[in-house]
């Protein structure tokens, strides 16, 4: 089997659950004998790229050159396709290529698209081309609404969520209970205010210290708030309580994992955070905001861990307090949120896509074309101009020589 699958945004940072979740796969489907080849655009960021290699995925990432237009993209890359003539054509995270090119496929290669996150920029592309999409998949439970919302058949979306490896189960033993040591609090993500509400770690660090509850907040990852964020902290008074690791790779965030007491998420939206996914996976107690995707289906609250109103720092601080000081409660959560990951494994997650590929391929080699198909279909709205081809050319080129004077 052969998979192709586009994510045009893993080299530019930062990078998140939707990037390690393609390395993830890539080496499980690698694993199986697949062929896996991904497409990309060059950037700062080789991490992922890197890591793809090394899962013996195949990277392209010189179909197209900055000078083109998303046009132009989509051309190449459905030439590129059509030539390698895959089983499964897949856009995992692509602003403008990847979904322009479904009008241009062979009808005979099977389209997937991956809802990664709640919101409208994996929604609306989803709404404008689901007649050129053999099989849209969503992340959580919530995400399902891809049939509610956007046209696509219940016969051609599926649920699959992501998988990680869940630490064995004698590690979680290892892990200090003692009343003396300060909580051990994580975050680990995107440093930004929109989505992850980064800001809200400001009251929350007030509050917790005029509680007196002992400590340590890391917040591991980065991003354009970062400055802002820690600028604000220093005005807490509690500031050298919390320590900035910025990115780490995935091997030095397990070991993070291993000594964290809780993992926070403040967010206002999510897929199914992977990062959630990984906390569970090492014991640690979720504390999370209720919100329609990924925390309420992964968090039971007073189960294997909480979920608290968006933006309400008083009500997560009460329950960092009462963690902090039941030290065997803790235990006891951190033990059935890791027994929760045991039902998102990577295996299971390869087994529901190698299943979808399989299946999807088989039934769409019966097909004999597909209306609508051809470079005249318009194109989805946020790739619209109301400059002509011509023009917006010219206009980029410009900006092209641009880019290029400043690397010189």
């Amino acid at each position: 089997m052969h998979v192709v699958i586009v994510d045009t945004t893993f080299t530019t940072p930062p990078t998140g659950g939707a990037h390690t979740f393609l390395v993830d796969l890539s080496a499980a489907l690698v694993g199986r004998g697949a062929r896996v080849s991904i497409v990309s655009q060059p950037g700062p960021d080789q991490t992922i790229a890197r890591a793809l290699g090394e899962s013996g995925a195949e990277v392209a990432m010189k179909l197209w050159q900055r000078r083109h237009l998303p046009e132009e993209k989509a051309s190449r890359l459905a030439n590129w396709v059509n030539q390698e003539s895959p089983d499964a054509y897949v856009v995992s995270q692509s602003p403008d290529a990847g979904w322009l090119t479904l009008p241009l496929l062979d009808s005979s290669i099977a389209t997937f698209t991956i809802a990664h996150n709640d919101v409208g920029a994996f929604y609306e592309p989803l709404k404008h081309y689901h007649s050129f999409v053999d099989c849209a998949i969503g992340v959580s439970e919530a995400i399902h609404k891809i049939v509610r919302e956007c046209g696509v058949p219940a016969e051609r979306a599926r649920h699959i969520p992501y998988g990680v490896q869940p630490v064995a189960l004698e590690q979680l033993a290892e892990r200090r209970s003692d009343l003396e040591r300060p909580l051990a609090i994580g975050y680990v993500g995107r440093i930004v205010q929109e989505q992850k509400r980064v800001m809200d770690f400001v009251p929350l660090v007030r509050e917790l210290a005029k509680r007196n509850v002992p400590f340590q907040l890391q917040i591991i990852g980065d991003g354009p708030d970062r400055s802002e964020l820690e600028g604000q902290l220093k005005t807490t008074g509690v500031a050298e309580q919390v320590e900035f690791t910025g990115w780490l790779s995935p091997e030095k965030v397990k070991e993070k994992l291993r000594i964290l007491d809780v993992f926070l998420l403040l967010s206002d939206y999510e897929g199914l955070p992977v990062a959630l996914l990984e906390a569970l996976a090492h014991g640690v107690v979720p504390v999370v905001t209720r919100i329609e995707s990924g925390n309420t289906q992964l968090v039971r609250d007073g189960e294997n861990g909480f979920v608290l109103p968006v933006g309400d720092m008083a009500s997560f601080a009460a329950r960092l307090e009462s963690l902090s000081s039941d030290r065997d409660a803790l235990a006891a959560f951190g033990r059935t949120a890791w027994e929760t990951s045991q039902q998102y494994s990577i295996e299971k997650m390869a087994d529901n896509y190698t299943t979808a590929f399989t299946e999807v391929a088989q039934r769409v080699s019966t097909r004999h074309g597909r209306e609508g198909v051809g470079a005249n279909y318009p194109v989805m709205n946020s790739c619209r101009s109301k400059y002509p081809f011509w023009l917006r050319r010219i206009k980029q080129r410009v900006v092209t020589l641009g880019f290029l004077s400043n690397d010189a």
